[in-house]
């Protein structure tokens, strides 16, 4: 017979061990190469992070930055905060790129605030029951919620507000560092890091035009300004004792001290106007585990629409996706279809009875790709309200009701999106390398778009952004460098 033994409850003699001696505190770190950043001269900004005495917690440090709105007319940014601002980051070590990630304003702001900003369970239960809701055309304000809907509920539609961002006005912003070394749960050793080549923080920015929706078009590249830089760093102060463990660990292990992470590749492809059939998508990803693959595809042709729309700057560019119409979807990695079974979207409903987006399918996919399917919200913001809806404005394109509707909204309205993703772990949310392994694959991958001789890609030119997640390794070695492997 067992022994018997105390629930946890009432077992009184377990102690928590003692850790070793540390303490914490915070440090600024500000930018090496200025301190006003202009959009139209100024392209990067960089920031150097280090220490010989102190590990870095970057799980609870943050940017901290001013944006200055002197495009001369009002201003209302797109949903993904203090991201809107940044077309790509990287962290660099010695002119080494360790982690790199590309269109990190679209990526937030199209896919990853509205999927991970919580807003209750709703909203999702709602996109798993099919219903369908179209937003109405509320002119006069960018500040309305269609359909009576709530600001939080119509995701985050106050953001846009006309008055939110006046001329010469400024406005604060907070961020975590995107990154795959920044964005893992290991404290990262600073001290073993070479000091004359210390981690580099490089923030690229993008275009005024795209950070948000201004009140009249035409604004030029310069319109936004960001000054007031600084990382503040959480460190946790340690011995040289425990410095010298770090050194015996690497010793242990070849001469490298391994942390794990997990970044973003992105790829970008053309959809021509009136594309109907099976279209492959080229990702040249070379990666050895992927973990899940997200995309969302935009209009390539607002510049050329006549009207109110006839700059990018009146428009939510970020944000703002369509469905396309397509039929069905998958990938294909060499000769392996995934999923086996392409994912509908779109097909005829009853109620009214015209084709229409099937958002079910859609979202349990795109839950699955970021981990949270069996979550009480998996997909944030999403409903069917803010996911493929019906926009007023441009004359042709599609988004999710027909062929024949809008591609992206006028200023007068609020944002939706059209993200999708899918999971390509053979372990659901595993910490081991259990994505896809095409690093060696001798075919290439596609992105596989399927439509049915009842729908097309509509009447406008669109781009397809797509992101692959992927695992990667960094590596601390004995002479003060660091590298990485994918």
């Amino acid at each position: 017979m067992s022994e018997r033994q105390l629930p946890s409850t009432i077992d009184y003699s377990r102690v928590l061990p003692l850790s070793i001696p540390a303490i914490a505190k915070r440090h600024r770190f500000y930018p090496k190469n200025g301190s006003v950043f202009d959009f139209g001269s100024t392209r990067q900004i960089r920031i150097e992070v280090a220490s010989q005495s102190a590990l870095l917690d970057a799980a609870h440090s943050y940017l901290e930055f001013e944006v200055i709105n002197q495009g001369g007319n009002s201003f209302g940014p797109d949903i993904a905060g203090g991201m809107n601002y940044f077309a790509r980051a990287s962290i660099e070590q010695g002119g080494k790129v360790l982690s790199r990630r590309d269109e990190i304003n679209r990526l937030h702001a199209s896919i990853l605030t509205p999927c991970q900003l919580s807003s209750g369970g709703v909203a999702t239960d709602g996109i798993k029951g099919s219903r369908l809701a179209y937003n109405g055309n509320l002119a006069a304000s960018i500040n309305v919620a269609p359909n009576g809907q709530v600001a939080d509920a119509y995701c985050l539609a106050k953001h846009n507000s006309d008055v939110y961002f006046g001329n010469n006005f400024g406005h604060r912003f907070t961020m975590a560092v995107p990154g795959g070394l920044f964005n893992q749960d290991k404290l990262i050793p600073l001290p073993l890091v070479n000091p004359n080549q210390p981690l580099t923080i490089v923030l690229e920015v993008g275009n005024s035009r795209d950070a948000g929706c201004w009140a009249a078009a035409g604004i030029a590249p310069a319109a936004l300004s960001i000054r007031s830089v600084s990382y503040t760093a959480q460190l946790i102060e340690v011995g040289r004792d425990v410095i010298d463990q770090f050194r015996g660990v690497q010793d242990q292990m070849g001469g490298q001290l391994v942390l794990s992470g997990q970044d973003f590749e992105y790829s970008s492809s053309p959809v021509i106007a009136g594309t109907t059939g099976q279209l492959n998508v080229r990702l040249p990803v070379r990666k050895r585990s992927i973990k899940s693959v997200f995309w969302c595809a935009q209009s390539n042709d607002l510049a050329n629409t006549a009207g109110p729309l006839a700059d990018q700057s009146v428009l939510f560019n970020l944000s703002f996706a369509g469905s396309m119409n397509i039929a069905s979807w998958g990938l294909r990695f060499g000769s392996v279809v995934f999923p086996s079974v392409p994912i509908e979207c779109w097909g005829d409903c009853a109620v009214p009875a015209v084709a229409a987006f099937r958002r079910g399918e859609c979202v349990m996919n795109l839950a699955s790709a970021f981990g949270t399917l069996g979550w009480e919200n998996p997909t944030g913001t999403l409903s069917t309200i803010t996911y493929g809806t019906q926009q007023g404005g441009l004359a042709d394109g599609d988004n999710g009701t027909g062929p024949g509707v809008t591609v992206a909204p006028e200023s007068s309205l609020s944002v939706n999106v059209c993200p999708f993703g899918v999971s390509t772990e053979a372990y659901a949310r595993e910490i081991t390398e259990s994505g896809v392994d095409v690093e060696t694959l001798s075919q290439d991958t596609y992105l596989q778009l399927n439509w049915d001789n009842g729908v097309n890609s509509g009447a406008e030119d669109k781009i397809v952004h797509m992101w692959c997640l992927f695992d990667q390794h960094y590596y601390f070695n004995r002479d003060g460098s660091v590298t990485f492997s994918n």
